[in-house]
């Protein structure tokens, strides 16, 4: 069997995407995670660190989230959806700025003349 295309190789790759995904969340994502999946974080938190997670006073680490995400699907497809909304308001803003960056640009360029 090819290595590139080993079962093996598969898992570290997903394992390696979904790594950068959950590095990539915001503070305020990691904070609705907390809300959203608290039943599941207590199988690798405890009980004080899950309420301080949901009330903003930690931050859960992300091989805290790497771990719910692993074991469940649902949260798996949650961290996705958050990390292309947030990923897309990223673009968003930096369309504005090029923009913005042109436009100064072409002032500047008239006033030249």
């Amino acid at each position: 069997m090819d290595s590139k295309n080993s079962p093996v190789e598969g898992e570290k790759d997903l394992l390696f995407s979904l790594s950068k995904i959950v590095e990539s969340l915001s503070k305020e994502a990691r904070k609705e995670f907390a809300e959203e999946f608290s039943e599941d974080l207590k199988e690798f938190l405890s009980k004080t660190a899950v309420y301080k997670a949901i009330n903003g006073k930690i931050h859960l680490a992300n091989e805290t989230i790497l771990n719910v995400v692993m074991v469940n699907p649902r949260a798996k497809k949650w961290v996705l959806r958050k990390a292309r909304e947030e990923a897309e308001s990223v673009l968003r803003a930096i369309e504005i700025v090029e923009a913005l960056q042109s436009q100064e640009e072409d002032e500047e360029e008239e006033a030249e003349e």
